[in-house]
């Protein structure tokens, strides 16, 4: 009996001591962003599955509404989209507490953004 706990222990000691990885959801976050040249922004997103495995994306910053396709691969959203005609991409990774950080751009340097739940 000992020695199946002990054996039992030693193959859980690992799971147990890990914390469950924190994955990307969908939902609505508050937006905290700084464009490139130094600006700073507030607003809301929205991520929605979509099919075939992809997500819908939708921000609002102030009466500025975006439209976005996605898709999580290697713990990453990857969001393409597109502001004043001209393309962007953004990229998230996930903390541990559940916020997005990411970096953006649409070709006139990289802004940056952290996409807490709400």
């Amino acid at each position: 009996m000992r020695r199946t706990l002990l054996l039992a222990l030693t193959l859980l000691g690992p799971t147990l001591a890990t914390p469950a990885a924190a994955q990307i959801r969908q939902g609505f976050y508050e937006v905290e962003g700084l464009n490139p040249d130094g600006s700073t922004y507030n607003g809301m997103f929205a991520l929605e599955n979509a099919p075939g495995a992809s997500w819908y994306a939708t921000w609002q910053v102030g009466d500025v509404r975006l439209l976005g396709l996605g898709v999580i691969q290697g713990g990453v959203l990857a969001v393409s989209f597109v502001v004043e005609g001209r393309p962007g991409i953004a990229t998230y990774e996930v903390d541990p507490d559940g916020r997005l950080r990411g970096t953006w751009s649409t070709g006139g340097g990289m802004g940056t953004e952290v996409l807490t739940p709400r």
